[in-house]
This record gives C-alpha cells, structure tokens and sequence, in this order.
C-alpha cells in the first residue's frame, strides 16, 4: 500500500470539507518562525563533522562550515474553529535532498472533537524522541544544536501518516499518550560531497508516553520501523554468484536483504528544571533485522546552571554497537581465480557494512547568553572520541582512504537563535 497517497487523498478532502463548512467562520491566522545561525569548526584532518546522517558536507581541517547548522523555518497556522486546524512548517536548511517537497517538515489538520483528544492527517512530525518535536527549532534547545552521539543517527523528521494523542489529568501530573502510523522515505549520501546517495524507504508504527510532574518530564517511546526499499539487491546477486562454490556465499547474500525487514527503536527520557538547574537525559537501544542498521545504544546526559540570562552546561553521549564488527571468513582452498575474486569481495562487503556502524563517545561545555527576548547566543566546545571501526556519523576527507586509527576530533561551535 502506497501510504502516502492514502494520507494526500483524505488530507485534501479534510482541508475541502473544513474550508467549506467553515467558510462563513472568522479563521485565526497565526504566522511564526525561527532561524539559527551556526558555524562549525572541526580540527580533524580525517573526518568530517556532520550535523547528522542527511548531510554529504561538514566541517573539517579548521575550517569553518556555516550550513551544517543554520536553518531558517516557516510556519502558518490555522485555527479554524474550536475544533479543528490546519498547520504548515517549511524548513530551509542543509541536507542532501534539498528539494522543496522535502522542505515541508509539517502539513496536517488537526481534529480535535472533545479537549484533550486530538487526532492529525498529514505530513507529521515523528514522535519518536524528546526533541522530535522542536529539534529544528534552536532557540528551544540549551545547546548549540541536539546531541551528536543521538540525534546524529535520528535522522527521522517528518512522515506522512496520522497520529493520536490523548491526554489525562492525573492530579498535578499530565500524561500524554500517542500513536502514530505512516510512511517516509529520505535520501541518505554515501560518501563526502560525492552526489551518490541510499534511498531509504519505510513504513513506521509508534507508540509514545509522557509524564509531566511539577519540575520533571518522564518520558518513554517506542518505534517500529519496516524498510521498504531493497536497498543491497546488486551485493546479494554478486554473492549468490559464488553460491554454486562455497553455501556460505548463499547464506550471506539472504543476511543482505533489507526489504519488509524491520528494526526497532527503544527511548527512554528523563528532564527536570527549576528554572535555576536543568538536566536532561536520553537512552535509545536500537534493535535491528537488518546486517546495514546495527543493533546498537545511543545515549546523553546533559547538566546546566541558570545565572540570570546567561546558562552554563555540561554534555556526555556515547554511541555503542552491541554486536562485533563484521567478519566475512573466506575459506581456504578454494580455485583460482575465485578465491581472489571472493576475498576481494569480502573485503569490499565487510568496508561497506562496517561503515555504517557508530562507536563514539563525547563530552563537551557550552554557554548561552539570552541577550534579549526571543534571541540568544550559543558557544560549544566538544571533544570527540571517534572509534576506527565506528565512524558512521562521519566522512572520510579522502573517500579513498579507511580510517585506519581512532580519531579525537574537537569541535567548537557558535550559534545566533532567533524566534520571529
């Protein structure tokens, strides 16, 4: 089922229907928007600092890179009764498929029949992760942008589907409960600055809950997600070549298959603040099908201090596969030419998966300074602890070249936020 035509269609029909039987009602047009300005300075020769996966650019070599983090961000919203809706968002930014259809970040109505019952059609915000819902939005953020050792991977930002959220009074706390269901697809670049890319395809399921209590947020999701697109079709029919000589080249071409595989998306969050301390912690355990997305952990924990309008804070992450890296053992015996055909293959197949997974750990400082209502000032300095056998959040600067030792890089950002 091509589910993003099934959301068009009905979402189209929800906006004819609205503006009709509403025509004679008053609308309550509301316009906003943000925009960051950031620089990136990265001191490695040998990686590139990416924002997050959506990115082929980035800092390195001292240079100074602007796009990684600027944006700028658009919003109208709608309220056409007291029940229903109508938000758009688009968000100019950098990323590999900057196209204006993949700018629309939000496009939906809402309906909300009784108060804290809401139901949305359209292009949504996945509700998959504590800063799902305004990630984009830096003037929200205590940082200079999400944390690198999480959110670089996270790179779900919208889906067209629908949601539900109902929300309980629970004497001073509030729950939220949501589900969600939807397509996506995004094109991820393979390489630095190259203009090769993976179309990635998938059909999503979520199911999210918040607990907000006087200083403190709980907050618990989880995120099932079905690839779509047979993203290793080529490599598979390579190694089913060789499957008449050795099995176990059989096997593994059946390991490559991505299409109706699923992986899986544990979170765990917890906030508090006083409006004098805040901390902020987040855990993610990735549990996959496929051999291209690894099962992995993914976590931070961030501390900050309040001093009128200036706040200072502390940041820790890691990025951990729970599995080895891969290891393809050719076995010994086999005729020429086709053991030197299938350790070169090997080679090239182990290169390629092994590049995918993420082995980081990171801490860093920052300041920002709310120098006046809706603006603020932001100054990050992070240090990097980048594994030989897990630099997927990063690229090579010589595409031709492994990694071939762990890398330390430092990175110091400088953002200007703005809410409009």
């Amino acid at each position: 089922m091509d589910v993003t035509k099934s959301v068009l269609s009905p979402l189209i029909a929800l906006l004819l229907t609205s503006a009709c039987s509403l025509a004679q009602a008053e609308v309550d047009h509301r316009f906003s928007g943000f925009a960051t300005l950031g620089v990136a300075l990265n001191n490695s020769d040998e990686l590139v600092f990416r924002n997050d996966v959506t990115q082929d650019n980035g800092a390195y070599k001292n240079s100074g890179y602007w796009m990684n983090d600027s944006r700028l961000g658009l919003q109208w919203q709608g309220r056409w009764s007291s029940q229903w809706e109508t938000t758009v968002q688009l968000v100019a930014k950098d990323r590999f498929d900057n196209t204006l259809a993949n700018s629309i970040e939000w496009a939906f109505v809402r309906y909300r029949p009784v108060d804290g019952l809401d139901l949305r059609l359209g292009r949504l915000g996945a509700d998959a992760f504590m800063l799902s819902d305004y990630r984009q939005v830096g003037y929200t953020l205590p940082w200079a942008r999400p944390p690198h050792d999480l959110y670089g991977i996270t790179s779900l930002y919208h889906f067209d589907g629908f949601d539900l959220t109902k929300r309980f009074a629970l004497g001073d706390a509030l729950l939220n409960l949501k589900t969600f269901y939807g397509n996506s697809d995004e094109k991820y670049p393979t390489g630095f600055d190259n203009g090769q890319y993976t179309n990635f395809d998938f059909d999503l399921f979520g199911l999210s809950s918040t607990l907000e209590w006087n200083e403190w947020k709980l907050r618990y999701s989880y995120v099932a997600v079905e690839v779509k697109s047979d993203l290793t079709q080529n490599l598979r029919n390579v190694w089913a070549q060789f499957a008449p000589l050795w099995p176990g080249a059989g096997d593994l071409a059946g390991n490559l298959q991505t299409k109706n595989r699923d992986f899986r998306y544990h979170q765990l969050g917890l906030n508090y603040d006083n409006n004098d301390w805040w901390f902020q912690s987040e855990y993610v355990r990735i549990s996959s099908d496929l051999i291209l997305v690894t099962n992995a952990e993914n976590a931070y924990a961030s501390l900050g201090k309040r001093f009128g309008s200036l706040s200072l804070y502390g940041l820790v992450g890691y990025a951990n596969p729970r599995e080895p890296e891969l290891n393809i053992a050719i076995p010994a015996g086999l005729p020429e030419p086709y053991a030197t055909q299938l350790n070169y293959l090997a080679l090239s197949t182990t290169t390629r998966l092994n590049g995918v997974r993420i082995k980081q750990h990171s801490y860093g400082i920052g300041a920002r300074w709310d120098f006046t209502p809706k603006m603020a000032l932001k100054f990050q300095v992070e240090k990097f602890s980048v594994d030989k056998a897990g630099p997927g959040l990063w690229f090579a600067t010589n595409p031709t070249e492994l990694v071939a030792q762990d890398q330390n890089p430092t990175v110091i950002s400088l953002a200007w936020d703005v809410l409009f």
